[in-house]
């Protein structure tokens, strides 16, 4: 799985402390990347969780989790034009 994303998505995507593994790997690190609810015309990502997890892009909202990688919202958005 290789993922191509624009440069501009890719700069504006300043927190990543894992290099981009999303691209090749389809993980965050060493972990699963976080599953997809459902995503809003924000490019903010409402996640399956609802528990807390330590990420630069991951934000509490009341009870849910959001995502607001821009990188990650390209992602499932390229997943389910594929499906």
């Amino acid at each position: 799985m290789s993922i191509v994303v624009s440069q501009e998505i890719l700069d504006g995507t300043t927190k990543c402390p894992y290099a981009f593994t999303c691209l090749d790997s389809g993980k965050c690190g060493e972990r699963e990347m976080c599953g997809v609810e459902y995503a809003n015309g924000d490019n903010v990502l409402f996640l399956e969780s609802k528990e807390a997890a330590s990420c630069a892009y991951r934000v509490t909202f009341g009870f849910r989790q959001l995502c607001t990688c821009p990188t990650h919202f390209y992602i499932d958005a390229h997943q389910k034009i594929e499906s």
